[in-house]
């Protein structure tokens, strides 16, 4: 009896391999699962920050319509909005720094790049279309490696109510 106690004493501090194993595995996939959720909320965040620029851009747009359409040159307005001329790229600056206003375009877990606007008019209605690129990026080993890459879109417009 004294035996088997002293035996079952020594074997209760050793693992065996492939019980390690089993809990080295479910960790890394709990810690994938939860890198997945954060990216997937960091998503969210970039898009809600993006919706805030877009509100911020569609106020301005449709002040200048309203004042395009009470001067009678709304086509004007149109031309000068769907070229590329300095008003558009005075308005993907405003947007930039409406969406730098909201959250960093740039840190250790993410970038945010290639962000555009794009226009389109269809009669009075105005539509507008934010695209980006986030990358989430990892450190393995000292070095930063893109893990994901997430495409946001966000998209807006207004009809012109006067004029015309």
């Amino acid at each position: 009896m004294k035996n088997s106690l002293k035996k079952a004493l020594n074997r209760r501090g050793s693992v065996p391999i492939p019980a390690a194993l089993l809990i080295v595995v479910f960790s890394l996939i709990l810690s994938f699962a939860i890198y997945i959720g954060y990216v997937q909320l960091r998503t969210s965040v970039v898009r809600n920050a993006m919706n805030k620029g877009l509100s911020n851009l569609a106020i301005t747009i449709s002040e200048d319509t309203y004042t395009a359409l009470r001067e009678s040159n709304f086509d004007e307005y149109v031309a000068r909005l769907t070229d590329s001329t300095e008003y558009r790229r005075e308005l993907e600056e405003k947007y930039r720094n409406d969406v730098l206003g909201a959250v960093e375009l740039d840190n250790d877990h993410y970038k945010i790049e290639h962000i555009s606007l794009d226009f389109s008019v269809d009669g009075k209605k105005l539509s507008y279309v934010c695209t980006c690129d986030v990358t989430f990026y990892v450190r393995l080993f000292g070095n930063e490696v893109p893990a994901a890459v997430n495409s946001v879109q966000v998209s807006g417009s207004h009809i012109a109510k006067y004029g015309r």
